[in-house]
């Protein structure tokens, strides 16, 4: 029978070695308290269970025998347990429990009902070396007890002992638990003065956790609080940079906007100096395209459009030739020719519609690939020439 009860407490611990992850902290050590979860109310659990006791030598079984008249027949016996049990923190918990059970006494060859109020200090080894963890499943903790009142019918006696008390938790709430363990005590509790009486119980039962069974440490919420203001400060620091980017883009924006408006001035006055209109008349107007583009930039259209009104426009009775060209060393043959068709007609329609110059003053041509000039970039252009 030790064998055996050696046997299932060192099954009982090995499950609980391997089936649990340990909680490490960065540095690879054990986490324990403060703890936030470590009130008075906090960590109880409860349970009710039945017992198998036994003395030094073995199960105890009960023989036949009468009692108040009734017959018993032969048995093992039987007993309770109920208890209420606090963790005051992971590793260390004490628990108050009822112990009921029945002893056979020889010689006398009869039938003693013993109950024990006893008192136990656990050590949860789970917790101690392997680090707590919410989600653990078994846990084992062996104790020392204190049973200051036993009774067997008006005897009373103390005693001390040792056990192994082990849990499974089905969920939060609910669980089961197994346990082995002794009282040592004075045998005068059953009849026997002279001799001290070892009291022997396996038992399993059911457990409850009440609410809050679980440990928080308040280097977890120090941390969590740490961590939401660093957050804080990098949305922060983000906003702070989105903000510097977009006033730098609209500070880029304005100088090239400005820039445009000086270069646009500077043509206007230009203009405004020149007193020989047909002069600017025989120049022919150029406007360039991007490769593969039938629109003209923004910067190129405001070029063109300046110039256009300041110089086509003037010349009521002048007419003039869009011809559209493409350069020779990009794209096919039929891919130029489309695209100087697409480009004389971009530009005929932003002079007649966009600027509303007459468009019967316009002669519109493709020449498809044309090399007017040594570089292909120049050649991707509408030309206005005076007809």
């Amino acid at each position: 029978m030790k064998k055996l009860i050696v046997f299932v407490a060192a099954l009982l611990v090995s499950v609980a070695a391997f089936a649990q992850e340990t909680n490490k902290d960065a540095n690879g050590n054990t986490q324990y308290g403060p703890y936030e979860t470590n009130g008075f109310w906090d960590n109880w659990v409860v349970g009710l269970g039945w017992n198998f006791p036994s003395t030094t030598t073995g199960l105890i079984w009960i023989p036949s025998y009468t009692q108040c008249g009734k017959p018993f027949v032969n048995g093992f016996a039987i007993g309770t347990e109920l208890f209420a049990l606090k963790w005051i923190e992971p590793c260390y918990g004490v628990r108050f429990g009822w112990t009921g059970m029945q002893t056979y006494r020889a010689p006398e060859d009869d039938v003693v009902n013993l109950n024990y109020a006893h008192a136990d200090i656990l050590w949860n080894i789970s917790n101690q070396f392997w680090g707590y963890k919410e989600d653990r499943k078994f846990e084992v903790s062996p104790y020392l007890s204190l049973a200051p009142v036993l009774r067997s019918g008006k005897s009373l006696s103390a005693g001390a002992g040792a056990g192994v008390f082990a849990t499974y938790a089905f969920n939060k709430k609910w669980g089961l638990f197994g346990e082995l363990g002794g009282i040592l005590a004075d045998a005068h509790v059953i009849g026997h003065p002279a001799d001290t009486y070892n009291f022997w119980k396996a038992e399993i039962g059911v457990t409850y956790s009440f609410e809050r069974s679980n440990w928080t440490r308040k280097a977890t919420t120090v941390a969590a609080y740490t961590a939401a203001v660093a957050a804080a400060k990098a949305a922060a620091d983000q906003a702070a940079a989105d903000k510097d980017a977009a006033e730098a883009a609209k500070a880029a924006a304005q100088d090239s906007e400005k820039a445009l408006a000086d270069e646009n001035q500077k043509l206007k006055d230009e203009l405004a100096n020149s007193h020989n209109y047909g002069d600017l008349f025989d120049e022919p107007i150029v406007a360039y395209f991007e490769i593969g583009q039938a629109k003209l930039t923004a910067k190129e259209k405001e070029h063109v459009k300046y110039v256009a009104k300041n110089i086509i426009a003037r010349g009521e009775n002048v007419k003039f030739t869009l011809s559209g060209n493409a350069d020779s060393k990009t794209g096919s043959k039929k891919r130029n020719q489309q695209l100087s068709e697409q480009r004389a007609d971009y530009v005929y329609k932003m002079m007649t519609e966009e600027l509303g110059i007459d468009g019967s003053r316009f002669t519109v041509k493709a020449n498809g690939a044309n090399d007017i000039f040594d570089s292909p970039e120049l050649n991707r252009a509408v030309i206005i020439e005076k007809q």
